[in-house]
C-alpha cells in the first residue's frame, strides 16, 4: 500500500528542495514527484512555504534524530547525549541550509516565509528552546547545578552546531580543526566544567 499523500508529498518536497532550493520549485513539481494531486499539497499545507516549515520544524529525519539524542535524563551520561546532541544538531543544520538558502536570497519570499513562521509559531528558536527545556529538565534531575543556564547553554549548543554546519557546508568539513566527534566533545567537556555538579560527575 503506497503511503499516505502527505507523506509522499513530504518525502518528494525534501528530495527536490535539497536538490534545487525553494526559490524556483513550484507546488506542480513537487505534487507530480509525490503522484499527488496540486490541491492535497494545499489542503495539507497551505502551499510551499508551508510545506518548507513543516519539513524544518517537524519532518526532517535528521530533525528526527536531534530530538532522539535527547534521552531522558539519567539514561545516559549527560556529556554522552551533549555530544550526541552537537553532532545531530550540525546534521540538522546542514540539511536545513540549502532549504532556507533560496528563500533567504529571495526577498519577497523570504518576508512571506517569516510572516508563515510567525503565523505557525515555528522557525529556528524551537530547536534552541527544544534543547533548553532538555537541560532545564537535567537540572531539576540534579545532572546540572542549580546556577546553570539552561537557555544560554543551549543557545551555545545550536550555534557551534550551527557554525560548524555552516562552514562545513561553504568550506568543506577539512576547514576546521580535528573530526567532528573531537569538536563536539571538547564543547561537551568545556560547556559542563562550569555548569556540572562537582560531586558524582557524569
Amino acid at each position: 500500500m503506497a503511503p499516505p499523500a502527505r507523506q509522499r508529498i513530504l518525502a518528494a518536497a525534501d528530495r527536490l528542495l535539497r536538490e534545487r532550493g525553494i526559490a524556483r520549485l513550484t507546488t506542480r513539481e513537487i505534487a507530480q514527484a509525490a503522484d499527488a494531486a496540486e490541491g492535497s499539497l494545499t489542503k495539507n499545507f497551505g502551499g510551499k512555504l508551508g510545506l518548507l516549515t513543516t519539513l524544518l520544524s517537524q519532518e526532517l529525519p535528521e530533525l528526527r534524530a536531534w530530538r532522539a539524542a535527547a534521552t531522558p535524563p539519567g539514561d545516559r551520561p549527560l556529556r554522552t547525549v551533549l555530544v550526541e546532541i552537537i553532532e545531530r544538531g550540525i546534521d540538522f543544520y546542514a540539511a536545513s541550509l540549502p532549504l532556507v538558502a533560496g528563500a533567504v536570497a529571495d526577498r519577497d519570499l523570504f518576508i512571506r516565509y517569516q510572516e508563515v513562521n510567525a503565523r505557525g509559531g515555528t522557525g529556528p528558536q524551537l530547536a534552541i528552546d527544544a534543547v533548553a527545556d532538555y537541560l532545564a529538565a537535567c537540572r531539576e534531575a540534579g545532572e546540572l547545578a542549580p546556577a546553570a543556564d539552561p537557555y544560554a547553554l543551549a543557545l551555545a549548543l545550536c550555534g557551534a552546531a550551527q557554525v560548524q554546519a555552516y562552514t562545513e557546508y561553504i568550506a568543506g568539513a577539512g576547514a576546521l580543526r580535528g573530526t567532528r566527534r573531537e569538536r563536539a566533545e571538547a564543547l561537551a567537556e568545556t560547556l559542563l566544567a562550569g555548569a556540572l555538579r562537582e560531586e558524582g560527575r557524569s
